[in-house]
């Protein structure tokens, strides 16, 4: 295990020396006093006491009908909402009660019976989750996402809230322990296997981190209640070293996409800052995990944009509930800025909670959150290996423009088939999009997968050949003939054709993005096993085209031109909600452009992008 430190070496901020988070007690009146009446507390305490206020009196319970809905009519949604929607309220209640204390007395029992509820559901697993989407074998605890942030989440407001607890009842506060060591802690420490820890297993992700960073915040806080778990704290420390050496690509890369990365780290990131500093150096590899840290660095486009693949969507935020503590822990000038300059104060569980009212007791002002400024100037051109993505920039009188481009393979994790896919933006503003994931739904997660347009390639820029889309899989790859990062000439060029199955009649395919002049020229070379094949290129927009004529086509400000002319050029509109995109609700548009090989089976376009 890397042994280095993680001392700072010439950072422009000051760095804490011990990097431990630990809830508070309500009894600890001057901490929830400065919650109470400072402004650097401000915005949270009003985001969360608003959202509070609107708990309903009686908690939600999920019925039998909720956890069947996923199997009955393909909707996880009954079962996510008490997840998350519902967690998030039940913990604005918590902080709540924190900042009035245990004294006066409620005028209601609204926090009392959430808790209960939260407590006794008859799973904390969501019906996607469980085997079949069936009802919850009650008795069989399963490890799974909801179920380990539900232990951490209820060991830790039993830390701040015991007091208050036991002047409602004497067993309750017992009872969450024995609660959380059914559904969880016990199984886990006992060794029982899950899928998201083995480390033979070519799918871990994002569950490693937040069900292993949740399992260890839960043993923290239980030990500092007198109730320590020493085999599932050893077992959750060891995961998330796996989680560090296999959730991300060998460079460090999230193929999941920031918003993911957001997610994993940030719930591994809850267990982390449960350790001192010298726990933590002990415990991770420290040049790996900056490696990881420093993910949304190498991916950042502009402002709160980033590159994506997959699942992952185009806009992700710095999270309060972890960004800050982890610039500090890693000392990273790139990551504090983030967090001051696009912090996202959204919760759904109270530790998260925590970690942020800690990140703004650490500091005596703070600036406002929610600007859009850029964390630092972006290079011309950005590079992410793994995932075969070039970013590229091209400066013009007119605008700026930035074109991404990547290969990468089709067994990716949250996995789009999309090899040789682009988008593109003027000035900051998306022109040629990712589509991103649809709202979940239980079959998106097996073999129709596909099925769904965001997923296949026929929901990105890539073409269609003899009628037929991209496979999925790993060895459905692409192959980097040539990278040139210097401006001007900046080129990537890849060969993709494993991309399309035997039924494309594809012999080779490369697809190459360059810059050229103030222009970007995407070019493709296609060889056929015949003449004659049919190609379609394809576009998307969420800008109305304006065919200028066959081969000129206007985005709004960014013009397309088609060489050679096409033989066909048509504009779809899709609507989102006929696809459950999540990320948009406008009309989007598909420009398509048919083609075909010529009698040797050779065809080859030009697609040049340029602001006016």
């Amino acid at each position: 295990m890397e042994k280095s430190s993680l001392k700072p070496e010439g950072k422009s901020y000051l760095m804490p020396t011990e990097l431990r988070v630990t809830p508070h007690s309500i009894t600890d009146r001057a901490f929830w006093g400065r919650v109470a009446s400072e402004p650097r507390f401000d915005e949270l305490r009003e985001l969360l006491l608003t959202c509070a206020g609107k708990a309903s009196d009686v908690p939600p319970m999920p019925t039998a009908s909720d956890f069947l809905a996923a199997r009955r009519s393909n909707d996880r949604v009954r079962l996510d909402r008490c997840w998350q929607t519902d967690r998030s309220t039940f913990s604005t209640l918590v902080f709540r009660r924190c900042l009035l204390g245990i004294e006066p007395a409620d005028p209601d029992d609204r926090l009392l019976d959430w808790l209960w509820a939260m407590m006794t559901c008859p799973s904390w697993t969501v019906s996607a989750h469980l085997p079949n989407n069936d009802l919850p074998a009650i008795g069989q605890p399963t490890l799974d996402l909801a179920s380990c942030e539900m232990a951490a989440m209820l060991a830790e407001v039993r830390h701040v809230l015991k007091p208050w607890m036991d002047t409602q009842s004497r067993t309750l506060a017992d009872s969450i322990v024995r609660l959380i060591d059914d559904q969880v802690l016990g199984p886990y420490g006992a060794g029982v296997k899950v899928w998201w820890a083995d480390p033979d297993s070519p799918h871990l992700n994002n569950w490693t981190g937040v069900c292993a960073g949740s399992i260890l915040a839960a043993c923290e806080s239980l030990a500092a209640q007198g109730h320590p778990r020493p085999q599932a704290r050893t077992r959750a420390l060891a995961d998330l070293r796996l989680f560090l050496k296999r959730g991300f690509t060998e460079s460090g890369e999230c193929d999941e996409g920031v918003m993911y990365w957001n997610y994993g780290v940030g719930f591994a990131c809850l267990g982390w800052s449960r350790l001192s500093r010298a726990e933590l150096e002990a415990n991770i590899d420290a040049a790996r995990f900056l490696c990881v840290a420093e993910y949304p660095r190498r991916a950042h486009l502009f402002n709160d944009s980033f590159f994506t693949g997959n699942d992952g969507g185009l806009k992700a935020t710095a999270h309060a509930s972890f960004v800050p503590w982890l610039a500090d822990a890693v000392h990273s000038d790139w990551l504090a800025a983030w967090a001051r300059q696009c912090m996202a104060l959204d919760f759904r569980h109270f530790g998260q909670i925590v970690t942020a009212l800690d990140a703004m007791d650490r500091i005596e002002a703070r600036p406002a959150v929610g600007t859009q400024a850029t964390p630092e100037t972006a290079p011309d051109t950005q590079w992410l290996p793994d995932q075969q993505a070039a970013i590229i920039r091209v400066p013009a009188p007119q605008g700026r423009l930035l074109v991404t481009f990547t290969g990468g393979h089709n067994a990716e994790r949250h996995n789009h088939n999309d090899l040789g896919h682009f988008m593109a933006a003027v000035d900051e503003q998306w022109i040629i999009p990712d589509l991103g994931a649809p709202q979940y739904t239980a079959d998106f997660f097996g073999p129709r997968r596909y099925t769904y347009l965001s997923a296949s390639s026929r929901g990105h820029c890539c073409p269609l050949i003899a009628g037929q889309e991209q496979r999925d899989g790993r060895d459905a790859a692409g192959r980097v003939i040539r990278w040139e990062p210097e401006a001007p000439a900046s080129c990537l060029e890849l060969d993709l054709t494993l991309a399309y199955p035997d039924e494309a009649g594809l012999k080779q395919w490369t697809r190459s993005l360059a810059r050229e002049g103030d222009h970007a020229v995407l070019t493709d070379t296609f060889e056929t096993k015949g003449g004659g094949v049919p190609v379609t290129q394809v576009v998307w927009s969420l800008v109305k085209p304006v065919v200028e004529s066959q081969d000129r086509v206007r985005l709004g400000r960014l013009v397309l031109l088609f060489s050679p002319v096409p033989c066909a050029l048509r504009v779809v509109e899709v609507n989102p909600a006929d696809h459950g995109l999540r990320d948009f609700k406008e009309t989007l548009y598909r420009l398509e452009a048919d083609y075909a090989t010529d009698a040797a089976g050779t065809l080859t376009t030009r697609l040049v992008m340029k602001v006016e």
